[in-house]
């Protein structure tokens, strides 16, 4: 009987530490898309030539970290979309003092709906990347896609998001942050199978710009 109530206070002191991590991640998630996008407001007013890199690209690798190292799929969506809220609080806030304030990269608010979308889909894509099967080297393969994608826009002069500048050194670190993505989110053979659909999905993009 002893033995049993040992047990039983183990599973729910386990419980309890399980919950205050996941909360404390959610919220560490809002804390830290704050203090980027109040980062991304002042190179934005400032005009600065590392905002275009800043903006996605700071909050892709936040909601990678959020998505990768939630306890769960469904957490690392709320995750996500927490670390996707915080930049977006703090450029609404910049926008009061400079209304030509660009919220997370978007013209419109439907631009801006899509941006939000986007970064939480890449974040879940980032947890489902951690599984040992086929199905994690497809999500590994489409989350580095996708960031290769935006980048491909922005370096290539017809591309809808098209920046003057942006090619060739800052595609080279978008490049280099595609690469990190395969590496860390992916094992062995993993990474290659990952590449492929990665490399699959900027010809078909790059087909149609």
């Amino acid at each position: 009987m002893a033995r049993l109530e040992r047990s039983f206070d183990y599973d729910c002191a386990e419980l309890d530490r399980r919950q205050r991590g996941i909360v404390l991640h959610m919220v560490l998630s809002l804390v830290v898309g704050m203090l980027l996008g109040s980062l991304g407001a002042v190179l934005s007013h400032a005009h600065n030539p590392l905002g275009s890199l800043y903006e996605p690209y700071a909050y892709v690798l936040l909601v990678v970290v959020a998505g990768y190292t939630a306890a769960g799929l469904g957490w690392a969506a709320l995750s996500c979309a927490l670390a996707t809220f915080g930049p977006l609080l703090s450029l609404l806030a910049a926008t009061l003092f400079d209304p030509g304030t660009m919220v997370l990269g978007a013209g419109s608010a439907a631009a801006m709906n899509v941006t939000v979308a986007t970064l939480v889909v890449i974040g879940v894509l980032a947890h489902l990347a951690r599984r040992g099967t086929l199905w994690g080297d497809l999500a590994g393969g489409v989350l580095a896609g996708l960031v290769a994608v935006d980048g491909l826009d922005k370096a290539l002069p017809g591309g809808p998001e098209y920046v003057p500048g942006f090619w060739p050194w800052k595609t080279l670190v978008v490049g280099a942050l595609v690469l990190g993505l395969l590496v860390t989110t992916r094992p062995g053979w993993g990474r290659v199978r990952s590449a492929a659909v990665a490399l699959a999905i900027v010809a078909a993009c790059a087909a149609f710009l």
